[in-house]
């Protein structure tokens, strides 16, 4: 039997292509996601370990917050170089360095350029020392004022030689220097720019603060162990300092970046779920459509002697070297894939040269228990079937075993839909907490789901005629026949619709809920944003205080209203508290209260959005203990509660204070938004030709209009859709690839009907509209359902995400109408090649066979 299985797969290897590739390409997106992943934690983890010290002091901190919230507020903990005389002298240690490091700053050319990563990394300034990660590959090191060292890596991006001109802008003001020295990294650019001045000018100009650092790093000397010297050095300066040795860092960094790449990881695992569920459809229609056209040969098998349980593991073996094959190519493909992402993002500036790709075991495990398993299940069902056929099948013309009816089905079917359609009318009506909101919706969403896939037979049944209304009228004859034929075998249309209904559902609901965001952020601009402009910096990094200080001498500039943040802790958890000018803001950003005034908060009481205030229990008077990043502690009360921004949860929510009351708890945060109202009667044209030329040195430093303002946020929210649609492409592609086998396989059956078609007359173009029709009918069905239930998954979504302030429903009737006539010029693709070679039968060939 495995041999009679074997042959069977060799001779139906072209049916089997396209399920082949389904799998390929799920497996490919597991196993490159994985080997991608891997390499760049592995790349990313080594640079850490390679590159920091023995021994690493920095100042003690409250709390540990996200690098990009501390970056928010421009607070920088440092501590006096005395830490630097009292360390040199524990027992063990070599040599003790001063370090000033600073994320915070922007490097410009001559033409006020920014020399910059184009990855979105960070430029840091360093001061300059025996430091571990670089080496002088030209010029010298910097020995004082105005002298810079830059490194490999952007000088040749931006074509900088020695002896050009830089400047670097902090949030202290504008340190301008001459190229002295270029330096390369010793493991490999992970895509910053560094920059490097002298301790002094790294003290006193970049990070504002003279004869302070922002940490210590320590050569040991020679048999001392890095846990050794850092006992010692912890006994030496008491507490009030964070002590970790190059072990302890690894660890952390390694940490961090798997944190964030399993965030990535998940999300195009997810995609490749996705697409692996789509494909076990094709592979299903495969494989039940394969055991229909071979019930005679089955049969025969039977009738010689064959049980049930040798012609089921039969079709099981022929589905089990299916995915084989498939899983092997698609590790193949996977590998490959990451390699072509590892050498792309090698071309913005991240060199992972010095990195091999990393395979790790569980990665071809992974790739083959996906896609083994997956088709193994996906095909078990056809070959139970192939199990019931008869012995007495070989003796009549069988087109394939009985089937149950589908009255059970659709009754079960019903029930789901029904109690799908009341949790997600629930999750819309009741969903005072967003835990209750969820969980109906996601109960809602899995049971529709499963409901349109167990009903999917009967609906193809009903729609599918439906649709083909028009064809007879249309095409004749011809549109009778494909209307038919699309219903004549429910089961396959359902399972072949299913597959892209999947897909377009997912993307019928983000389109819902993307375009309610939008909307909402544009009535939510609309009625808060009352400034003429607002200038913020680029890469979340605060505004200087030079800048702060031209913008305000500008003619025709009236008021400017300064924002700033600090990062503090609440109950274990962390959020931005934001710092206003009281006296202006009322005309900046209009705030939306629901209690309370501008009166309350300017009086130092603290202001909350609704949905934090539900989700803390906080009510007016209530007090807060909010513990700073600085260590300050302070208690404030709720004086006023705002209604929720557009697309904030808990952690994003509005947590607002007088920048009065702020600086007392964070004096070192500085301005991160400015907002500017234009005089009464001033010149716009020449307030914006100011405004231009005084930021015109200030690359980092963005000035935008409401227009521009809420463009850009809908912007953010356009590129996230395009890349959730360009993933979930991947799944629409495989089911497309499910018309095309379902069709091709579907001429093969129908070869004999097709063949006294030709005989009685029909033209060869005539056969393959009928081809033609008939997908058109079986993908717009698909997306029609598919569309239908993300409509419902995204109004339902956005009254549980009114909590967040999405609080206006759109629906993109654009899109979900492109979508629809894409799925229909879909089917006529996916049509073109079993139409062609249905018209280029043989016509006495055709007939002839049995």
């Amino acid at each position: 039997m495995f041999e009679a299985s074997f042959r069977n797969f060799l001779a139906h290897k072209g049916r089997m292509a396209l399920s082949t590739l389904a799998v390929l390409l799920g497996v490919a997106f597991v196993s490159g996601t994985l080997v991608f992943s891997d390499t760049i934690n592995v790349a990313f983890t080594g640079i850490a370990g390679s590159t920091a010290a023995d021994v690493t002091i920095k100042p003690k901190q409250a709390f540990t917050p996200e690098v990009e919230d501390r970056g928010l507020s421009g607070e920088v903990p440092t501590l006096p170089a005395s830490v630097v005389a009292k360390v040199s002298t524990v027992p063990g240690v070599r040599a003790a360095h001063g370090q000033v490091s600073l994320q915070t700053l922007t490097v410009v050319d001559r033409a006020g350029k920014p020399v910059g990563a184009t990855t979105g990394a960070p430029t840091l300034g360093q001061n300059w020392y025996d430091d571990p990660q670089v080496r002088l590959v030209q010029g010298h090191a910097p020995t004082g004022a105005g002298e810079l060292v830059i490194d490999q890596a952007s000088a040749e991006h931006k074509d900088i030689r020695l002896g050009d001109p830089l400047n670097i802008l902090t949030p202290t003001g504008s340190t301008p220097g001459t190229v002295v020295g270029i330096v390369a990294f010793r493991s490999g650019n992970p895509g910053v720019t560094m920059v490097y001045t002298d301790t002094a000018t790294a003290q006193r100009q970049l990070l504002g603060k003279p004869g302070q650092f922002t940490g210590v790093t320590v050569d040991t000397t020679p048999g001392t162990s890095h846990t050794t010297a850092q006992t010692r050095i912890k006994a030496a300066l008491g507490d009030g300092y964070s002590v970790a040795t190059k072990e302890e860092q690894a660890q952390t960094a390694a940490q961090q970046i798997s944190s964030f790449l399993s965030v990535v990881t998940l999300a195009l695992l997810g995609f490749a779920a996705l697409a692996v569920l789509v494909g076990a459809f094709l592979i299903l229609n495969t494989f039940a459509m394969l055991v229909a056209q071979r019930t005679r040969e089955l049969g025969l098998l039977r009738a010689l002697g064959a049980g049930r349980g040798q012609v089921m593991r039969a079709v099981l073996t022929e589905a089990l070297l299916l995915g084989v094959i498939g899983s092997t190519l698609g590790l193949g493909t996977g590998i490959g894939l990451a390699t072509g992402l590892k050498s792309l993002i090698s071309g913005f500036g991240v060199d992972l040269s010095g990195t091999a790709l990393v395979i790790n075991p569980l990665t071809p495990v992974a790739a083959y228990a996906v896609g083994v398993l997956v088709t193994v299940v996906a095909a078990s069902l056809p070959a139970r079937r192939a199990a019931r056929i008869s012995p007495m099948a070989a003796l009549r013309e069988a087109a394939a075993p009985p089937t149950r009816p589908l009255g059970p089905r659709t009754a079960l079917g019903t029930a789901l839909l029904l109690a799908g359609g009341a949790a997600l009318a629930g999750a819309a009506e009741y969903h005072d907490t967003l835990v209750t909101g969820a969980g109906l919706l996601g109960g809602g969403i899995l049971a529709t789901l499963i409901a349109l896939v167990i009903l999917g037979p009967a609906l193809s049944r009903a729609v599918v005629y439906g649709l083909g209304a028009v064809y007879p009228r249309l095409f004749g004859a011809v549109g009778r026949m494909s209307r038919l034929n699309a219903v004549r075998n429910p089961r396959r249309t359902g399972a072949t619709a299913g597959a892209l209904m999947i897909s377009l559902s997912l993307v019928g609901a983000v389109a819902v809920l993307a375009a309610s965001l939008t909307t909402s952020v544009d009535r939510d601009v609309d009625s808060t944003f009352g400034a003429d402009y607002v200038l913020s910096g680029n890469g979340a990094t605060p505004i200087g205080q030079e800048v702060t200080a031209k913008v305000r001498a500008i003619p025709g500039i009236q008021t400017v209203t300064r924002q700033r943040y600090a990062v503090a802790h609440l109950n274990g958890y962390q959020l931005v508290l934001s710092g206003v000018d009281v006296a202006t803001v009322d005309r900046a950003v209009k705030p939306q209260y629901l209690t309370g005034s501008t009166a309350d908060v300017a009086a130092g009481k603290l202001m909350v959005d609704q949905t934090t205030a539900n989700a803390d229990h906080l009510a007016i008077g209530s007090k807060v203990e909010l513990h700073f990043l600085n260590g300050n502690v302070g208690t404030l009360t709720v004086g006023a509660i705002s209604k929720p921004p557009a697309g904030a949860g808990k952690d994003g929510g509005s947590w607002e204070i007088s920048l009065d009351t702020l600086n007392r708890f964070a004096p070192e945060a500085r301005d991160f938004t400015l907002y500017l109202n234009t005089a009464p009667g001033a010149d716009r044209k020449r307030v914006q030709a100011a405004l231009d030329a005084a930021l015109a040195g200030y690359p980092q430093v963005s000035a935008q209009s409401q227009a521009d303002y809420k463009k850009q946020i809908t912007g953010q929210v356009d590129t996230v859709l395009y890349l959730v649609y360009a993933l979930l492409g991947l799944a629409i592609v495989i089911a497309v690839l499910g018309v095309i086998n379902t069709l091709a396989l579907s001429v093969i059956e129908r070869t004999r009907e097709i063949g006294l078609l030709r005989a009685i007359g029909t033209s060869r173009s005539q056969v393959g509209r009928l081809i033609r029709l008939e997908s058109v009918l079986i993908s717009v069905h698909g997306a029609l359902l598919g569309l239908g239930l993300g409509l419902a998954w995204g109004i339902a979504g956005q009254k549980v995400l009114a909590l967040y302030g999405i609080t206006a429903l759109s629906i993109p009737w654009t899109t979900i109408l492109a979508v629809l006539a894409g799925s229909a010029l879909a089917g006529l693709a996916a049509a073109v090649l079993p139409a062609t070679k249905a018209a280029r039968m043989p016509v006495l060939g055709a007939v002839a066979t049995s």
